[in-house]
């Protein structure tokens, strides 16, 4: 096949693999940050269509009677892409979400910052342990786990075909439920020397009732609450190493449950 000289059916088969991957890349971590420019993006889901295109001639697709039956494909094709988009990016929202639950814990519930990824507000430690997160996720290569994603969902689920099965809505419910363990998990060393700080606050409340407890408490726990994330940084670190190998097995399990059968 020589450059332009595309046929009917290759045609719809690129433009049907454009809107997946374009639909993916546009909630993917990294590639869909609102930081990132639309035409830089749209720029990107072009390049990846071009060049994945070439990779999958065996996707054969039947050509479509009318323009309604294109068009439902088009929604199929964006929905898998906006399903595969959205579990990948479960991974950093349940490092938000350990964010925002040390910063309650410590009496930050109320300091929020303008994301430059997202653009949108998010909890003080919430954006420093994102932006942690995000520099692992790509020493560990994952924007290329991501790309690789993207070729394996054409792998499983051929242009036309894919479904949301049982077995897709149950991975798609515990990988959702997977953002309140990884935000446990990551948050436990603050949350636990919090929550012991606040029983001796409670203790020496009772033995010293003159003692204004809430005027010592408060930056107390900010204090303990920042030298043990300090100390704690390297097992979180661990931990989301962990998480993110063990995310990355659950992302493919979830292309292969879209599987139309």
């Amino acid at each position: 096949m020589e450059i332009l000289n595309f046929t009917i059916d290759e045609l719809e088969r690129w433009f049907l693999m454009l809107f997946r991957i374009g639909s993916m890349l546009m909630v993917m971590p990294v590639f869909g940050y609102n930081s990132i420019p639309a035409l830089a993006r749209i720029a990107v889901a072009f390049l990846v269509t071009s060049v994945l295109f070439p990779m999958h001639p065996e996707m054969q697709l039947t050509l479509m009677p009318g323009v309604l039956e294109f068009f439902a494909v088009i929604i199929r094709e964006v929905f898998i892409g906006l399903s595969i988009g959205l579990v990948t990016i479960f991974i950093f929202t349940g490092v938000q979400f350990a964010g925002y639950i040390m910063g309650h814990s410590m009496g930050f519930s109320m300091i929020n910052t303008i994301d430059p990824m997202s653009e949108q507000n998010m909890p003080l430690l919430g954006q420093i342990l994102t932006m942690l997160a995000l520099v692992i996720f790509l020493m560990m290569d994952g924007h290329h786990f991501l790309l690789m994603a993207v070729d394996e969902s054409f792998v499983q689920i051929p242009i036309g075909t894919g479904a949301l099965s049982d077995k897709a809505i149950q991975g798609f419910a515990m990988l959702s439920a997977d953002i309140f363990n990884i935000g446990i998990k990551l948050a436990a060393p603050v949350l636990v020397t919090i929550l012991v700080s606040e029983v001796a606050l409670g203790i020496v409340a009772r033995t010293v009732p003159q003692m204004n407890v809430w005027i010592i408490g408060f930056p107390l726990k900010i204090m303990v609450g920042l030298v043990t994330l300090s100390l704690a940084l390297p097992m979180i670190v661990y931990v989301f190493q962990k998480v993110y190998r063990g995310w990355q097995g659950d992302v493919i399990d979830f292309i292969r449950a879209l599987v139309n059968t």
